[in-house]
């Protein structure tokens, strides 16, 4: 029942106050983490637009670990519930010095509109080319017409830590879940 109240304040904007950590950092292969280990690689060079119309390059994503969220489609029923999952949570986030990002192929002005209309307090990227889904696996070609739902997270030097899938299996608890990850991996991250 606590879970799904918990989910249900998610998705209506509500927010969840995270519990204190209990335990001390643990490595990235743990299996006390959600999703799976990544294979540490590097993040390519990319060029994307955010919802601002600026360039993102690469550099965008060093200094600070990162949580990239990929969605199908801004403004959409579960990726706004997603979304207000980080948006709720994103103190939290900061908390560790962990930056989010959101990434669809939708343009600048759509993910603009929709950070907007939901205030999200972190930046959406429009990854008009499929460099960053093709490299992540949100997408298997360059003619993919939406981004898989799927989470990265990535370390403070941008290499690839941990994957989540299955994201619609749970999607208003997920950002919590990833939370969690971030507590243990990154509590005693340096301020960028």
């Amino acid at each position: 029942m606590t879970h799904l109240l918990l989910v249900l304040a998610l998705a209506c904007g509500g927010s969840s106050t995270s519990p204190a950590p209990t335990q001390e950092p643990i490595e990235a292969d743990s299996p006390d983490l959600h999703g799976v280990a990544a294979n540490g690689a590097d993040t390519p060079a990319f060029t994307v637009k955010a919802m601002s119309g600026e360039d993102r390059t690469v550099d965008n994503l060093k200094g600070q670990p990162t949580v990239i969220w990929f969605y199908p489609r801004a403004g959409t029923p579960g990726c706004t519930i997603e979304g207000c999952g980080y948006r709720d949570q994103h103190d939290a986030f900061e908390t560790f010095h962990v930056n989010i990002v959101g990434v669809s192929f939708d343009t600048p002005e759509a993910n603009a509109a929709w950070a907007v209309d939901q205030k999200f307090p972190f930046e959406l990227w429009s990854d008009a080319d499929r460099t960053l889904a093709m490299h992540f696996g949100a997408a298997t070609s360059k003619d993919a017409s939406s981004a898989k739902r799927i989470t990265v997270l990535l370390d403070a030097e941008g290499k690839w830590v941990r994957t989540y899938t299955g994201v619609n299996d749970d999607i208003g608890a997920h950002p919590l879940r990833v939370l969690e990850d971030v507590r243990q991996l990154f509590a005693d991250s340096p301020a960028p």
